[in-house]
């Protein structure tokens, strides 16, 4: 698969066989960008393991073909939070586009079940301005500054992303509907230590690494809370 792809992993987290309202899970989304499938582990890689995505994998359903209709930050994730594809939501690109407010989001559709709903987005193109903070209570888009001439995104660490999610997820007490963006594997790569260190030659597959660990902190949260 080219750098350009995603992949999107959804997980449920909660008790599977509770009465009433609390039959519903908690949900748990995470996307990676431009994470090849070749870096993962629970795909028999042989490049490096990512034993924390492999266990994310393991609590569901593992697709060996899936499809993606963008290789663009903003319209794919509209795909996943609308159901819908380009022709239907009209978003083709990063920049110049903005889901209007007649769509209905994924987080919508949960905040009227009854779910509390928070995001913790990595970089611009996500940004709250373009459409996709409809129907959450917290939209999280504090990535840093981004200079419009720049040729790279500002962006913030995996880690950040993890810190921020596991606060908002202190604070809940009922049904949660949690979306968690990573932009770490995206290029530039420059993976903290030690992962520069380990991959210097390879710093892409650093980052993927760095963000397997980073996501090893929010699955403990979730379990150790008593949502998992």
């Amino acid at each position: 698969m080219a750098r350009g792809t995603f992949i999107f992993s959804l997980s449920l987290f909660g008790p599977a066989a509770l009465a009433s309202e609390k039959d519903s899970p908690n949900i748990l989304l995470v996307t990676i960008d431009t994470l090849r499938l070749d870096q993962l582990s629970c795909y028999r890689s042989t490049r490096l393991q990512t034993p924390n995505i492999v266990g994310f994998a393991r609590r569901g359903a593992l697709f060996r073909r899936a499809f993606y209709h963008n290789p663009i930050i903003l319209a794919a994730h509209v795909n996943v939070l609308l159901g819908l594809t380009p022709p239907a939501h009209g978003i083709h690109d990063n920049s110049n586009f903005i889901v209007r407010d007649e769509f209905t989001t994924l987080a919508e559709w949960l905040k009227k079940a009854g779910y509390e709903t928070g995001a913790i987005i990595g970089v611009f193109p996500l940004d709250s301005r373009f459409g996709l903070a409809q129907g959450f209570d917290l939209y999280d888009d504090n990535y840093g500054v981004q200079d419009p001439e720049a040729i790279s995104f500002v962006e913030r660490r995996a880690e950040e992303v993890v810190d921020k999610a596991v606060g908002w997820l202190g604070g809940r007490t009922g049904l949660w509907f949690l979306w968690v963006h990573f932009f770490d594997p995206h290029q530039r790569y420059s993976p903290p230590e030690p992962f520069l260190s380990r991959f210097k030659n390879d710093p892409y597959s650093g980052e993927v690494a760095y963000v397997d660990r980073a996501l090893g902190k929010l699955f403990s949260s979730i379990e150790a809370k008593g949502s998992g």
